[in-house]
Parts: structure tokens; sequence; C-alpha cells
């Protein structure tokens, strides 16, 4: 399965902070929160461009501000940190409220 970004996809950069890094999840900004679904939701992660797709689960209680934590288990650690170094910068589509496309690399 394969999900494709357009215009009209809000996108967010992110960087890669030794956390996100080694635990396989982020968290997403303020500015970009309402875009988010509920806490506890399943949401698509597509990895690049490679055309995996994982599930994750969208927490909303691990911040005190209520934003979301995306939690992508040890896949997407393991995928971050075959293709990226700490303090990257990754681009996050945002395709729908329980989509996202996690950077461009394969």
């Amino acid at each position: 399965m394969n999900i494709e970004e357009n215009d009209l996809s809000p996108v967010f950069k992110l960087i890669l902070h030794k956390t996100y890094y080694q635990s396989g999840f982020f968290n997403i900004t303020v500015d970009f929160n309402r875009y988010i679904g509920n806490h506890q939701e399943i949401i698509k992660l597509q990895l690049g461009n490679s055309g995996k797709v994982l599930k994750g689960r969208i927490d909303r209680r691990a911040n005190k501000n209520g934003t979301p934590r995306i939690h992508g288990g040890s896949d997407l650690r393991n995928w971050f940190q075959s293709i990226y170094n700490i303090g990257d910068t990754i681009e996050i589509y945002i395709l729908s409220p329980v989509s996202l496309k996690i950077g461009n690399k394969s």
C-alpha cells in the first residue's frame, strides 16, 4: 500500500532527537495538533518512499499539553536508525488524522 502526499497535505519538520531515534516514537508539535486523530487511535505510518506501512498508535496523554505522541515501536526505531542520524530533520506529511508519511527516503 502506498500513501501519497499532495499539495494540500500539511507538512511539518521533525528534528530526530536522540529519544525519538532510540525509542521509535515522536511528538507532533502544537501547530499541527489539530490535524491528528484521537487518543489511542491506530495511525498508519508510511516509511518514506519505501511503500512500507506500519500501524502505530496515537497517545494524547504522554505530553502534558495533550499534543499527540505517535508510537511506531521497534519497526519505526529500526527504520530511523537504518537511514537517519540523530539531529536530522525529517518531513512529516499529514495525509489524514490517522495517516502519516514520514520522510522521503527509502
